[in-house]
């Protein structure tokens, strides 16, 4: 990353990998088999996808088995699952897959959904492409934080941490290393997207760099 902090955003479309679940069993096996592009999309891209509150079931799992297969211990645990905590979607995977064998383990029998209402394993293929915007200095920074989409938002606060390997983001890492701004970094970087939307998450950083400029 140069000196310009360079915007980009992700477009994606959800595609069918041929898998789906009809109990907790076919669920566990299924999480065990897709690539890891769908766990992505069933954990980390329903925070795109939904602007619930953090009292909400999150990720797509979560909520399948709350609604469908009405077990609300095993949902509230899989929805305890914060992808904010973990560095690659193979964490994530094996956090799920310890939660279901649990329950699984413990059950004789398995209540199986109609067909209509099946878990659709999907797949994220998306492309990312820049935006136009740059910035050069804090008031830049800010001016194009507004102008953004959710997709921006997304690529640089969420997916950055999976592409980077380790609990950060892309606007952190930025002003951390190119503009010395460790503290204000560190606060951004507390913002979590599963307690808040990405839109209340915009309006906290650009609040937070307004107190800073004045």
């Amino acid at each position: 990353m140069g000196h310009e902090f360079q915007f980009y955003s992700e477009a994606g479309l959800p595609v069918w990998t041929g898998i789906k679940a009809s109990n907790l069993r076919s669920l566990q096996n299924g999480i065990r088999r897709v690539s890891g592009s769908s766990i992505f999309y069933h954990v980390h891209h329903a925070l795109l996808r939904r602007h619930f509150t953090a009292a909400e079931y999150m990720n797509d799992f979560a909520r399948w088995v709350w609604l469908h297969l009405n077990q609300p211990a095993l949902a509230e645990k899989l929805a305890s699952i914060d992808p904010w905590d973990f560095t690659s979607v193979r964490q994530v995977r094996e956090r799920l897959l310890e939660y279901l064998h649990t329950y699984v383990g413990e059950m004789e029998t398995f209540f199986r959904v109609p067909e209509r209402d099946e878990f659709q394993f999907l797949e994220l293929r998306s492309v990312v492409f820049p935006t136009g915007l740059r910035a050069r200095d804090l008031r830049s920074f800010h001016d194009a934080l507004q102008k953004v989409g959710l997709g921006s938002l997304f690529y640089h606060l969420v997916e950055a941490r999976l592409r980077l390997g380790r609990l950060s983001n892309d606007f952190s890492e930025w002003l951390s290393e190119r503009l010395k701004e460790d503290e204000l970094a560190e606060r951004i970087n507390d913002l979590s997207p599963y307690a808040y939307n990405l839109w209340q998450i915009r309006d906290k950083i650009v609040e937070m760099i307004e107190t800073r400029l004045s």
